[in-house]
């Protein structure tokens, strides 16, 4: 049987195959990846296009709607160390021509040497592992409104920096307005790139060193309209779809459901297994760094000598010792001066919390399947 990526497809017979809301939708997807095409071969004449591939419907979607454009990109994959071994094979078997880009190092020691598990507020695993993906390039990523209240304040055209967020035609007028600012200033170094825009005309390029033009071209899609497009292509998907999954990404991501992350802990047991050789190593690490504070960190994951008192605030109680932060600086931990009574049991509470939480799960004699991540 032929492999996804070597299915090709009429663009013709497709459209009308398909509803006319995806129909139109599809149209202007077309449209916007063969009129900015110029300007991803400006950036990189050889592949075009930086398509950021994941194996999940979304980035199917996307490599076919790219597809059927017919433009020129290259498919990477960027992988993180926590990724389902069921997409990676379901990719290396159906999409063998999309690069497997391996980390430089796993994620586990990432988080050592940040001092903090990624966690919905602190999303550095992102940053570190995908956002910088396609630096320099323009970038088909294939994120949709309908997939969070967060992307439906996205657009279809963007600079990573978010320095723009709009339309193709915005863009251009962005161009323009950051052109005439720069009239007579002396470019610094080599930053500044001349390139041929989506009308052909040499101008001044729009984003610069590690900057990527981010282009979604299918953001206003629906989760029906994305199974529809492949159900009219008959393209394969991954296994774990069939089994219920709705969404497919790194295992114990911290936007999952807490019954999510339970699965995944007791299908990869070796991911749950490498956290905790992770908190291990952080605990063992001192303090977290200054520039993860409290505030970005959930009640069960505070070190124990941590409480909340009634006001709210969250306090360090005495000890006997102070704390070194990075780079030498010292501070002394803050005497919780409510009494127990006067903190509604505030020091009962910090006994309590020893044995709560992540920061537990390194701890002898403790075995139930822990939340690893927030």
């Amino acid at each position: 049987m032929m492999i996804n990526s070597e299915m090709t497809f009429d663009y013709s017979e497709v459209i009308q195959k398909l509803s006319e809301p995806l129909r139109k939708k599809l149209e202007h997807s077309v449209e916007l990846l063969q009129k900015a095409e110029r300007l991803a071969l400006a950036y990189d004449d050889v592949y075009g296009y930086y398509l950021a591939f994941s194996g999940g419907k979304d980035s199917q979607c996307l490599y076919h709607v790219a597809k059927l454009a017919g433009v020129r990109f290259k498919a990477h994959m960027n992988l993180t160390s926590i990724d389902p071994p069921e997409v990676i094979r379901f990719v290396k078997r159906e999409y063998p021509d999309v690069e497997l880009v391996k980390p430089k190092k796993s994620i586990f020691k990432a988080a050592v040497d940040n001092q903090i598990l990624p966690t919905m507020r602190v999303r550095w695993c992102c940053a570190e592992y995908k956002e910088t993906a396609g630096a320099g390039k323009v970038t088909l990523i294939g994120i949709r409104k309908a997939e969070s209240a967060r992307r439906a304040k996205r657009n279809e055209v963007e600079i990573d920096s978010r320095k723009f967020s709009g339309d193709l035609e915005g863009l251009e007028e962005y161009r323009k307005t950051k052109n005439r600012e720069k009239r007579g200033r002396k470019p610094k170094g080599n930053r500044e790139v001349t390139i041929v825009n989506a009308d052909g005309e040499s101008v001044l390029g729009c984003i610069r060193g590690k900057e990527s033009l981010l282009i979604s071209p299918i953001i206003d899609w629906t989760d029906d309209e994305v199974w529809e497009f492949l159900g009219v292509l008959g393209v394969k998907h991954c296994e774990l779809y069939d089994e219920g999954w709705r969404r497919i990404g790194c295992i114990g991501c911290p936007m999952s459901s807490h019954k999510q992350k339970m699965i995944e802990n007791k299908r990869y047991p070796h991911v749950k297994r490498n956290w905790i050789k992770a908190i291990k190593a952080i605990r063992n690490g001192g303090v977290f760094r200054r520039e993860y504070i409290w505030w970005n960190i959930r009640k069960d994951w505070m070190p124990p000598e941590m409480s909340e008192d009634c006001s709210g605030r969250r306090r360090l109680h005495q000890t006997s010792r102070s704390r070194t932060l990075d780079g030498g600086g010292k501070y002394e931990e803050q005497l919780c001066r409510h009494s127990a009574s006067a903190n509604n049991g505030c020091e009962q509470t910090t006994t309590g919390r020893q044995n709560r939480g992540v920061w537990n799960l390194a701890a002898p004699g403790f075995h139930p399947d822990p939340l690893l991540t927030a």
